[in-house]
């Protein structure tokens, strides 16, 4: 998989930047405080569960649609498709990777939901972005510097869910 990733890096990149203009990575982190215990939370950053509280989010499943380290998946969203790659999904140590490539950008999230008491966890989400070309550098800035503002959205929409999950049991 790796490779196929590499690949698809090396077709799509610009030229190798010359010294003294290289390629920006950001990091950008929010943190979540949610009204579940961290086993319960965890599946709401998986590619399937998103969905109850993104409701823009559609993935694709390819191959085995299965919800494990190894799953690929696709997204069609502005500005263009993203290939997922179910990095590691840890329900032991609640903890999730993606890596997401773009023709312009290659980025990382790390999830990680950390118990709390029975029925609440915070959940830090960090990504970790690079540009890969220069048609980049301005969407990677950009991100860097609104992604935290999505917090309390992401935040209301998942407590919402895991609310309303609450009242089916």
């Amino acid at each position: 998989m790796f490779l196929i990733l590499g690949a698809l890096i090396a077709m799509n990149a610009d030229p190798a930047p010359s010294a003294g203009s290289a390629l920006p990575t950001v990091r950008a982190t929010i943190t979540l405080h949610l009204h579940a215990s961290a086993e319960r939370a965890l599946p709401m950053f998986d590619p399937v569960n998103e969905s109850l509280w993104a409701p823009g989010w559609k993935p694709t499943l390819l191959g085995e649609a299965r919800v494990a380290p190894g799953l690929v998946f696709t997204t069609e969203d502005e500005p263009s498709r993203a290939t997922w790659l179910l990095d590691r999904y840890d329900p032991v140590l609640h903890s999730i990777r993606y890596v997401v490539f773009r023709p312009t950008t290659l980025t990382t999230v790390d999830i990680n939901v950390i118990p709390q008491d029975a029925g609440s966890s915070v959940a830090t989400v960090t990504y970790t972005r690079t540009a890969l070309d220069s048609s980049a550098v301005e969407p990677v800035t950009h991100f860097a510097q609104h992604f935290p503002m999505e917090g309390p959205h992401w935040e209301g929409a998942i407590n919402a869910a895991l609310d309303a999950d609450k009242t089916r049991s």
